[in-house]
């Protein structure tokens, strides 16, 4: 299933190439058709290089003076290229392919062999459509966003109400979407169940997505599992599994749903600290939905943990009655 993933991702990729390779050529053919003496230099100074190839191979005894005449023929067509391309006002890379990507140049890699971000960014979209999460993606986006849904009472003892406190929430996570490349923000969103914690990461997703940046979301007990079976089921581990673990660090936003839902030990909690400190030190963000309050995520997590989470998160902090038992 996942090789065909990839397969179809590639496949994709010599599309993109063929298309702006005739994209190309269309431009050329109208250039030349436009201004036919281009056309004479391009093949002029293909013919001579053909030569100057040739005279390496041959060595005569004149070798050097013939190469310095050839270069000095190729370097004059250039400047005559180059005069007509100012007199025509034409950019010096107008007729350079133009690639979706200019990373890697629609091929997945960069030149330094690794994985381009928009090849993350096609893996994951692959795993959001093969999964139900395209579909409640439809429904749980900004677009979809009721503020009318939360109280505008005061809540226990909080100084705002929860539609006061809901504006606010709202207003740092479309910020957080529309400057996504500039911000260095993290987000903890933490409270009671049915409150919204899950929708608004939805939105967030969904948003982002949107403008092709790579965004990974699994509940606390999917991504531990992961992890537990990369590292010690590795015989059986499927293509999925794996693309996931690595999607886990590369990924542009990691969302973890549900912390605390997971067994806490100290595989766990080595694991979690791992994540967010890899992450935090390659730039990469994160948001961490959880049902504890600020208390019990100090109880449950390490010291480590908590340090990276205080100091390079932005808590949000969701309370009022539960939208889902309202709704009912």
């Amino acid at each position: 299933m996942n090789k065909q993933i990839i397969e179809n991702i590639m496949t994709e990729y010599n599309r993109k190439r063929l298309k702006a390779a005739h994209e190309s050529d269309l431009k050329k053919e109208k250039l030349y058709d436009k201004i036919p003496r281009l056309e004479e230099i391009e093949k002029q100074i293909k013919l001579l290089s053909i030569s100057l190839s040739r005279l390496f191979l041959s060595n005569p005894v004149n070798l050097q003076e013939q190469i310095l005449n050839i270069k000095e023929e190729i370097e004059y067509l250039k400047k005559q290229r180059k005069e007509i391309y100012e007199q025509y006002n034409i950019a010096d890379n107008y007729l350079e392919i133009e690639y979706e990507c200019d990373k890697c140049n629609d091929t997945g890699y960069t030149p330094d062999g690794k994985k381009c971000s928009c090849f993350n960014r096609q893996i994951i979209n692959n795993l959001y459509t093969m999964s139900n999460m395209v579909h409640m993606l439809k429904k749980e986006n900004f677009d979809f966003f009721d503020i009318s849904v939360f109280s505008n009472e005061i809540y226990k003892s909080e100084k705002l109400t929860p539609k006061q406190n809901m504006y606010y929430i709202l207003e740092i996570c479309e910020d957080f979407c529309c400057n996504f490349h500039e911000t260095n923000m993290n987000l903890l969103f933490y409270g009671g169940t049915g409150l919204g914690k899950t929708f608004m990461c939805n939105c967030i997703a969904n948003s982002l997505i949107n403008m092709e940046i790579s965004v990974l979301y699994q509940t606390a007990f999917s991504l531990f599992e992961i992890i537990e079976t990369h590292k010690f089921n590795k015989q059986n581990e499927t293509e999925e599994n794996k693309i996931n673990y690595n999607m886990i660090f590369e990924c542009d936003l990691l969302i973890i749903d549900d912390l605390g839902t997971e067994v806490s030990n100290s595989f766990t909690n080595a694991e979690l600290f791992n994540i967010i400190n890899e992450r935090l030190i390659t730039e990469k963000k994160v948001i961490i939905s959880t049902n504890l309050s600020f208390e019990q995520l100090r109880e449950t997590y390490s010291d480590r943990i908590m340090s990276r989470v205080i100091n390079n998160f932005a808590p949000l902090k969701f309370y009022g009655k539960d939208l889902r038992y309202k709704s009912k």
